[in-house]
């Protein structure tokens, strides 16, 4: 069927974006942590923890748009055929190129002026190494061998409550 497929797709892209706002939150969190308890920053760990959750949907928003990119491009491909490096790499320049538009629109939208362009673009860096890592690290778990699956832990659980088969 039709809507079936529409919607396991829809499904992926939100299980991606929910992913990257995970690991973009987790990773944003633990560099204020660490940054905290240097002293490098003064600020109240609720900064932080805030700073965390726009951290995450700021992620989600750059992994809805990479899962779209994604299906564009490998549509039809085996899991196993992609390069996580290769899709590192794609991730880094989607979130690169997508997160300072993004944050541009949404300045514009809220009726403010576009922010200057030496200040997004610092930023750039940072979201596209941090896209990155998620991206390479979210296929490295998509590959995961099969002996890490459900499948593979209910065929042992088969094995043991029939050990005949």
């Amino acid at each position: 069927m039709v809507g079936d497929g529409s919607l396991r797709r829809l499904r992926g892209i939100v299980k991606n974006a929910l992913v990257w706002g995970a690991g973009w939150s987790g990773f944003s969190l633990a560099v204020f942590c660490v940054l905290r308890l240097a002293g490098v920053t003064s600020a109240s760990w609720m900064q932080g923890v805030g700073l965390a959750a726009r951290f995450a949907i700021v992620g989600a928003v750059a992994g809805a748009a990479f899962s779209t990119v994604v299906r564009l491009l490998y549509y039809g491909c085996h899991l196993r055929d992609i390069s996580s490096v290769r899709f590192g790499i794609g991730g880094a320049v989607v979130t690169g190129v997508f997160v300072p538009l993004f944050l541009q629109a949404m300045n514009l939208i809220s009726g403010d002026d576009l922010v200057p362009w030496r200040f997004v673009l610092d930023d750039a860096v940072w979201t596209a190494v941090l896209g990155g890592i998620v991206a390479g690290g979210s296929m490295k778990l998509a590959q995961r061998p099969p002996a890490l699956s459900g499948r593979s832990t209910q065929h042992q659980l088969d094995e043991k409550s029939n050990p005949e088969s």
